[in-house]
């Protein structure tokens, strides 16, 4: 009896641990720009990596308007890269100083994930920088 009660428990203790490692949080991702100039509101959409894996996307916008996406992701410590795509010519490319923006439009952290995120970016032409807000 006492036998099959130890494993009874270690059982579940197993199941308890794998259930809980697979837990997923909510990251949700807002997105706005502060500054645009005249003339110059483009398209955009913003796009999150977690791993270096594409996760979510939002939908596309003049950058004036703001933006966001929520995705679902396991628990841990994770890379994440938000990065703000512009639409020029018909072509998506990166809203970055090296493609000729004023300002690097984009998010790169490596976080350890135990709860729900809300990650609020505001990037700010006026200033040139991008402004992180994060809310657990």
């Amino acid at each position: 009896m006492k036998k099959l009660l130890l494993l009874v428990f270690m059982i579940s203790g197993i199941f308890t641990s794998v259930v809980s490692a697979q837990r997923k949080e909510i990251l949700t991702v807002h997105t706005r720009f502060a500054g645009v100039l005249e003339g110059y509101d483009h398209l955009c959409k913003t796009i999150v990596y977690v791993d270096g894996k594409m996760v979510c996307e939002t939908s596309v916008q003049p950058q004036s308007r703001p933006n966001s996406c929520t995705v679902s992701i396991p628990r841990g410590t994770h890379n994440l890269r938000i990065v703000n795509m512009a639409n020029y010519e018909g072509k998506w490319e990166e809203h970055t100083v090296e493609n000729e923006y004023t300002i690097n439009a984009l998010y790169e952290s490596e976080m350890k994930l135990k709860k729900d995120l809300t990650i609020n970016l505001v990037f700010d032409i006026s200033k040139v920088k991008t402004i992180a807000n994060l809310q657990y």
